[in-house]
């Protein structure tokens, strides 16, 4: 079956006469076929999910509960320059613009095994513990939501609430299925990033 699909892979680019760029693209889309799957099903970084696409629009909520105080959680959010520091997902976290309660940033990120390169800026809202994100440069897609922060009864514990639409700026040749991966994919990496910030 491998080398059935390495066969059609090499054809398809033969008898298209396409480019190298071209035959990178097809890689691209088997590379993240199989990456797809590890984020499937439950994941343990997830307590909540919605994840619905109408058109090229996606409504995502994602929730996790991460075990540190709101107020620590929250000094880890205000340095998303530090995400490459803390996760192998991210090649490049660079701070480009920092002026009062906003930054900016270039992120390099895979994504389902493939490299992905956006600018975005963050606005810190340190009363509401609430973060808004949107992308000023990306060929994938725009996207616009915050990340809000929300302490236990008890203190101990945050809810890490991210809401965002994401809009599809090209047709992408991946199922909405692989897409609700590569969502999910970033946003594990993010707890994830925070949770070895924190110490945790």
């Amino acid at each position: 079956m491998k080398r059935q699909q390495n066969f059609v892979l090499v054809l398809v680019c033969i008898v298209s006469l396409a480019s190298l760029s071209g035959c990178d693209m097809i890689a691209s889309y088997f590379r993240a076929q199989r990456a797809a799957v590890q984020w499937e099903g439950d994941i343990k970084e997830i307590a909540f999910e919605k994840l619905e696409k109408d058109g090229k629009v996606f409504d995502i909520e994602l929730r996790s509960r991460i075990d540190y105080p709101v107020d620590e959680v929250w000094a880890a959010v205000k340095k998303p320059e530090l995400l490459a520091q803390y996760s192998d997902q991210y090649k490049k976290s660079e701070l480009i613009k920092d002026e009062g309660n906003v930054k900016e940033l270039e992120i390099h990120m895979m994504a389902l095994d493939n490299l992905q390169a956006l600018t975005i800026r963050m606005e810190f809202d340190d009363a509401a513990h609430r973060a808004t994100i949107k992308t000023l440069a990306s060929t994938i897609a725009d996207i616009e939501g915050s990340y809000t922060l929300t302490p236990s009864p008890d203190g101990t514990e945050t809810l890490y609430v991210y809401k965002a639409k994401q809009t599809d700026k090209v047709a992408l040749p991946i199922s909405t299925d692989v897409q609700r991966s590569a969502i999910r994919e970033s946003f594990v990496n993010q707890i994830r990033a925070l949770k070895k910030q924190l110490g945790g």
